[in-house]
């Protein structure tokens, strides 16, 4: 029988592509170079603090990236970034209709979080208010990252710092004059300041204005009044961001008592902003005009302490008049 070269050829080529199209190809792909943009990343104590996903490399995804231990500054491993803390939460969105301790305890509570967290989709870093409980300084760690293709473990991919905490936070002080009975022409006043001083003490807000002398302007007598707004430009006073307890009005100040266990204060905004604007009239003051102080502030938690506590005092320095 006559060999046929042609058609041992040819079934040879169809057992070689059949062979080719059994073979599985490799899917996906895991990058080599794994880095985060914030290195380190820094936060403050007590804060929430959070970054942007890892670079991946062009990493097929999800990607997932899972934490595997912390090392301290000393390079000892440590748990200090992962145990759990009991901190408070939001439970829903607080607005000025929960005007009640009973009403705003239906939108907080507690719950026991880590300070430190890696988002196990796309690797965000996370910090959160439990960071309060532990000790500043350089941290860094050790991640594995995986997906379709495969995994790898990096070590030391990124380095966390915690820094002090800072319970307050300054966000606007700002104060004009105006002539008695017009609401139209403004002067700025350059020299007008604001202090935050924490004491220890119960959880009240203390709120004085005071003169270029260090002279108190009296709330009880009329001396700082509510700023009037209108319906196109509302104003508020501190008042309407504190209304859980009764306002306290005496001699030297505005006195407001907050909740206890609440992750920051003031805890909603008013027309977007924490604006609280007052006035004290021409009569009480050797300007002979109407003054017009506003500020804004928040409170945060302070060392070795997961919510707002203490006694604050707000003082508003008028430091361009006296008082009369």
């Amino acid at each position: 029988m006559k060999f046929n070269y042609k058609y041992c050829l040819a079934a040879l080529a169809i057992i070689v592509a059949g062979y080719a199209c059994s073979k599985k190809p490799s899917e996906g792909f895991l990058g080599n170079k794994f880095y985060y943009l914030s290195n380190p990343f820094v936060g403050i104590k007590g804060r929430v603090t959070t970054s942007v996903p890892i670079q991946a490399d062009g990493s097929t995804n999800p990607l997932y990236v899972k934490l595997l231990q912390v090392r301290n500054r000393a390079g000892q491993v440590t748990d200090a970034l992962t145990k759990e803390y009991e901190i408070p939460i939001y439970k829903g969105e607080v607005t000025p209709q929960d005007s009640t301790p009973q009403l705003l305890a239906a939108k907080l509570g507690t719950a026991m979080y880590k300070p430190f967290n890696i988002n196990s989709i796309g690797g965000r870093l996370e910090l959160t208010p439990a960071t309060a409980m532990v000790d500043t300084g350089l941290y860094d760690f050790d991640i594995e990252v995986s997906n379709i293709r495969g995994s790898k473990t990096i070590n030391s991919v990124a380095k966390v710092q915690i820094t002090p905490a800072v319970p307050s936070q300054l966000i606007r002080q700002f104060a004009n004059s105006s002539a008695p009975d017009q609401e139209v022409t403004f002067t700025t006043q350059a020299n007008f300041t604001i202090t935050l001083e924490r004491r220890t003490g119960p959880n009240l807000i203390i709120i004085r204005f005071v003169d270029q002398n260090g002279a108190t302007f009296n709330p009880r007598l009329g001396q700082v009044i509510p700023r009037v707004g209108t319906a196109q430009a509302p104003r508020y006073v501190f008042k309407q961001f504190a209304p859980y307890y009764p306002e306290v009005v005496n001699d030297t100040a505005f006195i407001y008592q907050y909740p206890e266990k609440t992750p920051t204060f003031p805890l909603y905004l008013l027309n977007n902003a924490y604006l609280s604007s007052y006035r004290i009239p021409a009569a009480a003051n050797t300007l002979n005009q109407n003054i017009n102080p506003e500020f804004a502030f928040r409170l945060y938690p302070t060392d070795g302490v997961t919510s707002v506590s203490g006694t604050w005092v707000i003082t508003n320095r008028i430091g361009f008049a006296a008082k009369r």
